[in-house]
């Protein structure tokens, strides 16, 4: 074969640039262009990979492999990790040797990228799944091949590492078992796609990615991605999308908390607020697991809708996490609490929405339902507080402009208009000042030509009269106005 006759320069050939092809006839050296690196490179045998710096590139390692490693946690060894050795094959392999117990439910948990499997929030689900039942807590650490800063060779291996993982799922389809879900964080959580990828045509039951990886993955193929192609059922938190996280939706159900870039209490204590964002995901999801409150999403149709303000809290909610059920499908909003407990439990406020639109419509305010949730008290409509039936009786010319021509209303000047109102009002409340001939004479500026109205009417009394008149109607609309803000908690 050709790689017979190809062998790696010593080091000072290699320093040089340059290899050497070896044939069974002649022995040629060949220059290379010259390579940038950070660090000494190394050729590793029988492993296939290289070195740059600190950085590991795996290329066409077998499984199983020293670098990454499968631990066990039960109800028998809560404590003690241990170590389970896995093979092609279950002889070559310990796992019937081992705590796990087929009959149980069985937790792979992944971790990302410069971490390894004692990352707090991720070993903090052992103590809350032991707590809740018996279950197989397999913990992967990868962490000899993610270190930092090696990203890009990061993401390059994670190829590597979810075939080994799916040696793993294997071992335990061999053991009888296919009740297994895949957990993964930030980089783990793109791992879980290819072991998906290589169990095919096998279907996981479940995979959970929080705050899965964005570096890198933006426009990678279905087939390097999390998507929900990977698994029955495919569930998603983001918490620090566009910066860590993927701001895409990736699974089945995708679940934006606090709007899934920044969390509440990241800001606070001199800590990184987006290392902080990032990893609320893994605590959301470990909280989860026995919280008695819950985190509950109202659906969304798109984070573009989210932005532009049309996903208002409503009544149709699903739970997130641990229980999150496996038939659920879309986008979801929740809201959390800045410091754990997180959870804030079922939003139910949902009345108050009801209630306003029936106030509105009471008023002669009927809108779009959508525009009555995201414009709670139709600010953005011309007829605002019935403005058009109830305007003003001051100029609202914000240039003091003297012919008071701004067309503010329905393009009316706002002097012609409060004057029409005055008249309308004078008219209707004539008879009250039938009797009153005593009164000086009308402003010079206030020209009423009906004539069935005394001009002679004082034009102050008709000012303070119009003025309480106009407090009165304000102090109505506001008493059925007073509806509580939505409680966002």
């Amino acid at each position: 074969m050709a790689g017979q006759y190809l062998r790696v320069a010593n080091d000072e050939q290699l320093a040089a640039g340059a290899i050497l092809v070896q044939s069974p006839e002649v022995e040629i050296p060949l220059l290379l262009l010259p390579i940038v690196t950070a660090g000494p490179v190394t050729i590793r045998k029988p492993r296939s990979d290289f070195t740059v710096g600190t950085c590991t590139w795996v290329i066409d390692r077998p499984c199983p492999d020293d670098d990454i490693k499968f631990y066990l946690f039960t109800r028998s060894n809560p404590e003690d990790r241990q170590y389970v050795h896995i093979d092609d094959t279950m002889e070559k392999s310990n796992l019937s040797s081992s705590y796990f117990n087929p009959s149980l439910p069985t937790k792979v948990i992944i971790h990302g990228y410069n971490a390894d499997m004692f990352l707090a929030p991720l070993i903090n689900m052992k103590g809350e799944y032991l707590s809740r039942g018996s279950y197989n807590l397999f913990y992967v650490d990868w962490s000899l091949l993610g270190p930092g800063p090696c990203y890009p060779s990061a993401v390059h291996n994670t190829k590597h590492v979810g075939t080994c993982i799916a040696q793993l799922v294997e071992r335990m389809l061999d053991s009888g078992t296919d009740d297994i879900h895949l957990i993964g964080f930030s980089l783990g959580a793109q791992v879980t796609n290819y072991v998906s990828v290589k169990l095919r045509p096998f279907h996981l039951r479940r995979i959970s990615g929080l705050d899965p990886a964005m570096p890198l993955f933006i426009t990678a193929p279905a087939d390097d991605k999390l998507d929900p192609s990977d698994a029955n059922f495919v569930d998603v938190i983001h918490t620090n999308a566009l910066v860590q996280g993927k701001i895409e939706r990736c699974g089945h159900v995708d679940f934006y908390m606090n709007g899934g870039i920044i969390q509440p209490g990241c800001w606070g204590g001199g800590q990184n607020p987006m290392a902080c964002s990032h990893h609320r995901a893994p605590d959301y999801f470990a909280e989860s697991i026995r919280s008695l409150s819950g985190f509950w999403g109202w659906q969304c149709n798109s984070y573009i809708y989210y932005l532009l303000g049309f996903c208002p809290q409503n009544a149709f909610q699903v739970m997130a996490g641990e229980d999150c059920n496996p038939g659920t499908e879309g986008m979801f909003l929740i809201t959390t609490n800045s410091d754990s407990p997180f959870a804030i439990g079922r939003w139910t406020d949902t009345n108050n929405v009801y209630k306003k639109d029936a106030v509105l419509n009471k008023f002669g305010l009927r809108r779009d339902p959508i525009i009555s949730d995201i414009d709670q008290w139709g600010k953005l409509e011309g007829n605002f507080n019935n403005v058009e039936q109830f305007p003003t009786p001051y100029s609202q010319d914000p240039n003091n402009a003297n012919d008071d021509d701004w067309p503010y209303f329905n393009h009316i000047g706002t002097n012609k208009l409060t004057k029409e109102y005055i008249r309308k009002i004078v008219e209707q409340d004539k008879s009250r000042y039938e009797d009153t001939t005593e009164h000086s004479k009308p402003h010079p500026n206030l020209r009423i030509s009906s004539p069935e109205i005394n001009n002679d009417i004082d034009q102050r009394t008709e000012l303070t009269d119009l003025r309480r008149r106009l407090q009165l109607k304000e102090a109505s609309v506001m008493e059925h106005y007073s509806v509580p803000v939505l409680n966002t908690r």
